[in-house]
Formats: C-alpha cells, structure tokens, sequence
C-alpha cells in the first residue's frame, strides 16, 4: 500500500487478504497460528489464515476506558486459555490516576474484567495451543495500541515462540518495536493518523455471531 493518509481499504476482509499475500511471501505456512482479537481482529485474521493455510483462532481482549472518556485508553486486559495479561499506557494511566483517581480506575478494570471473562468463555474453543509455535496477532488496526501491547503479554505467558503483530493500519511511531513482537507488519503506516475506521470505507461493528461463523469455517488445530 502507498503511504499517503487517504489510503483506505474497503472492509476488513479485503485488508486481511492483503496482509495474508504479505506474510505468505515471507515464507509463513500452515505451521502458523493466526490468532484474531476479538471482536474487530477476527475479519482479518480470517482471510489471512485461509491464504496461509493456518490455524485460526480468537483472543478475547478489552480496553481500559479512561472514565468520561471511554473512547481514550489507559490500558488493556486480555485472555487466553485461562492466561491473563494486563497493559497500561504509561502516559495516559498517570494522567487519569491524578484527574479520577486510582478508586474508579479499579472499577473500570474490574467491570471489563467480568467482560473479558465472559468474551473468552464463549470462544474457549477456538483457542489453539500456541507453545512454541509461531503466531500472528491481528487486529483491524493501532491506535494506542493497548490491546495489542496486552495480547503480546498473555501470548508470551503461554509460551509462544515468535510472535509477528500484522494490522492493516498503524501510525508511523507504533511500526516500531513491540515488548513481545519479533516483527510488526502494517501495510499502510502514515505520519497524520486520527482513528482506524477512517482507513476503511466500511468498518461497521463486528457482531460476535459474525465471528462464531468466521471461527467455524476455518482450520482449527487441537487445542
């Protein structure tokens, strides 16, 4: 893809296919996992493993909405076969710890938790053993980041060997090292970002039964 900001994919089915010729051209195979988060990962992750042949599986993960301002970040949670992970945004975490306080905070992590373990219950089967194996995490896109950040934490406690992030879209500054990622893969990179959907023409919601059916039509490894 180009680099200029008006790049736009049509739906994320398209850019999975995308970044599936991308890592097939770099040797990746059916002795991969592809691993969606859930739920907006999961229609990347789709196309993309069917071009490689592997594994499809979900990541169940929730953002940490600053209260007042859900749509901003402080951190992540995510779940993986009974594994936890936890990441926080230092800059944005330290600025609502002083302007809401570490009370509410706690609340927040606490009702996405309950969330998170529901998320992950409902798609326990589709979570393929990732021990030693390369993996794919793919989301529609960075942002901040905190979900990715938090699903290379509970990937590496499950023992994952390489790890390679692969999103569409990501601002220039988060291509860059990962704590977690052997490579970072973003097809379109550009220096002027807003949000993620403005990269896509359609990027309607992502429906749980639209994931359940993606999950159940593709090549799924034992657990």
């Amino acid at each position: 893809m180009g680099r200029h900001s008006a790049v736009k994919f049509h739906d994320r089915a398209q850019a999975g296919a995308l970044l599936g010729e991308v890592l097939a051209a770099q040797g990746l195979g059916a002795d991969t996992v592809v691993l969606g988060l859930l739920r907006g990962g999961l229609p990347i992750a789709a196309p993309l493993a069917q071009r490689l042949g592997a594994g499809l599986g979900a990541l169940a993960v929730r953002k940490l909405g600053v209260p007042g301002h859900a749509e901003v970040a402080f951190g992540a949670i995510a779940s993986y076969r009974s594994v936890t992970g936890r990441y926080l945004v230092p800059a944005v975490h330290r600025h609502a710890l002083a302007s809401v306080g570490k009370t509410e905070l706690r609340a927040v992590e606490d009702r996405a938790a309950a969330e998170l373990e529901l998320l992950a219950a409902r798609f326990a089967d589709f979570a393929p053993s990732v021990a030693g194996r390369t993996v794919v995490l793919c989301d529609d896109g960075l942002a901040t980041g905190a979900t990715m950040h938090a699903s290379l934490d509970v990937i590496t406690r499950c023992g994952a060997g390489q790890v390679i992030v692969a999103v569409p879209v990501a601002p220039r500054d988060r291509v860059h090292a990962m704590e977690g990622a052997s490579a970072i893969i973003a097809l379109h990179s550009p220096h002027e970002f807003s949000a993620v959907g403005a990269h896509y023409e359609d990027f309607s919601q992502v429906q749980e039964d639209t994931v359940a059916a993606l999950l159940r039509g593709a090549r799924n490894p034992e657990a």
